[in-house]
């Protein structure tokens, strides 16, 4: 007898269990594809904000390269301090380090000739859109083009060492390209 109840109590157990079991699967399919679509709305979510800000900067870089540059030369402000004024942008030219270039891959065309300004103060850059040559034609004095990327400030130069080249304001160091080396070299000689 006491088998008969060990047995018939193992058979119920299984039954109850395989009951709960064809119970519970279906609500824990649910609760997991319930999360997996709470999880992919949200990632659609992140998704489309992504593609809204590439949208909205190539937008402003549409913009911005649709916009005509104008240079006013030797612009100077009350002080008798030098001022660039690109694309309605007037600065202070002695507050700039240096000017970077910026490529966007756009159409085919790998140079959209987009300009960072950096400055001393480190809090903001701006962006034109120019030529390397004709903001050279608006910084008199102490600007040089080092290589194809940038321009910098040699009033800012902090040291060279060897072949770099290093800003007072600045971490990194910057690069002198092999055929812009001689005026380089002519330019701190004058200073130094």
């Amino acid at each position: 007898m006491e088998i008969f109840l060990t047995v018939l109590f193992s058979v119920i157990g299984t039954i109850v269990i395989i009951c709960l079991l064809s119970v519970c699967i279906p609500d824990l399919r649910r609760m997991f594809s319930r999360k997996a679509r709470e999880e992919e709305k949200t990632m659609k979510i992140r998704v489309a904000e992504l593609e809204a800000k590439v949208e909205t900067l190539e937008q402003q870089l549409v913009a911005l390269q649709q916009k005509e540059t104008h240079i006013i030369l030797n612009d100077k402000d009350s002080n008798g301090r030098q001022l660039l004024n690109v694309s309605n942008l007037k600065v202070n030219a002695t507050s700039i380090t240096h000017i970077s270039s910026q490529t966007f891959e756009q159409s085919g065309s790998g140079d959209s000739r987009v300009k960072i300004i950096h400055y001393a103060d480190q809090q903001k850059t701006d962006s034109v859109y120019s030529s390397f040559d004709a903001i050279l034609e608006q910084l008199a004095g102490n600007f040089l083009q080092i290589n194809k990327n940038q321009i910098i400030n040699l009033d800012y130069i902090h040291k060279v060492q060897g072949e770099e080249i290093y800003l007072k304001t600045v971490s990194k160091p910057f690069y002198v390209s092999e055929g812009r080396k001689a005026e380089f070299d002519m330019r701190i000689g004058k200073q130094r």
